[in-house]
């Protein structure tokens, strides 16, 4: 889909700042009392500084040839939203590392892991790593948003940061894919990216999490984890229930902007910004 095309589909992307503080009060189990959701989210939110600065850089790389002035207009809001996206993410990863996960630690890690495979990258694999894991930040982020629940089961602050992230992720969904649809347009590199990205992807929360919940003494919690487990896969199953919307991705024709997700924003926008 050309720019021209998507921006008719394409939601505003508002840029918003906040300014959230977290109490060590809260503890580490603070996703509904259960060590396995808490340590999930710990484990996504080491990622997300350096990530969303991959994600400025892969996009911005690209600005000065994007002639389409929507197209323009949606990427310097694309990255006012990534960059404040970082600034909280920072305070929450500080406040992480205060009850007891190795949040800063993690964070340096992925820092240099992203900074070493940026040097060996090109702009174009960038971008198409950037367009595949911003799929995966909006489907999870419907997810999130879609199951209520597991929001209101966290302290409100902790609960604002993530439906306020999830917001704007849906709502910056196409830019990194329209500006690599419109500069690169290489489709065997997007889909071949995204399963590269998938496998590393899920391993590698997969694996973080397993340390923060190993940092926390949350291994020993069977029936905790058990009940995590359930959430995610088994009923409601929200991961599971994304699988389809994982799977668009491959298919010939798709754009992101094809998943609505109004019925989803306007609830917890009313929720947790207005």
């Amino acid at each position: 889909m050309r720019s021209e095309e998507a921006e008719k589909v394409r939601p505003s992307i508002e840029v918003r700042r906040i300014d959230l503080e977290f109490s060590s009060a809260l503890g580490a189990r603070y996703a509904g009392d259960n060590p396995l959701l808490s340590a999930l989210f710990a484990a996504l939110s080491v990622a997300f500084p350096p990530g969303e600065r991959f994600f400025i850089a892969s996009v911005r790389h690209y600005l000065p040839e994007v002639k389409d002035k929507a197209l323009r207009k949606a990427i310097f809001a694309f990255i006012g939203q990534e960059a404040n996206h970082t600034k909280e993410h920072l305070v929450f990863n500080q406040f992480l590392d205060d009850v007891g996960y190795p949040a800063l630690a993690m964070q340096e890690w992925v820092t240099r892991r992203i900074e070493d495979m940026q040097s060996r990258s090109t702009p174009a694999q960038c971008l198409a790593r950037t367009a595949a894991l911003e799929h995966f930040t909006a489907i999870m982020a419907s997810a999130v948003l879609g199951h209520p629940e597991l929001l209101e089961r966290m302290p409100e602050e902790v609960a604002k940061l993530w439906a306020w992230h999830a917001i704007e992720e849906i709502e910056h969904r196409s830019v990194a894919f329209d500006v690599y649809q419109e500069m690169v347009g290489d489709e065997a590199l997007r889909l071949r990216t995204m399963r590269v990205v998938t496998a590393f992807f899920c391993t590698l929360v997969s694996l973080r999490t397993v340390r923060m919940l190993q940092a926390t003494g949350g291994l020993s919690d069977v029936i905790g984890i058990a009940q995590g487990l359930n959430v995610l896969w088994g009923v409601p199953g929200v991961f599971r229930k994304i699988v389809p919307q994982y799977l668009d991705y491959y298919r010939p024709g798709f754009h992101p902007s094809q998943h609505d997700y109004s019925h989803l924003v306007g609830p917890a926008m009313e929720r947790y910004l207005s």
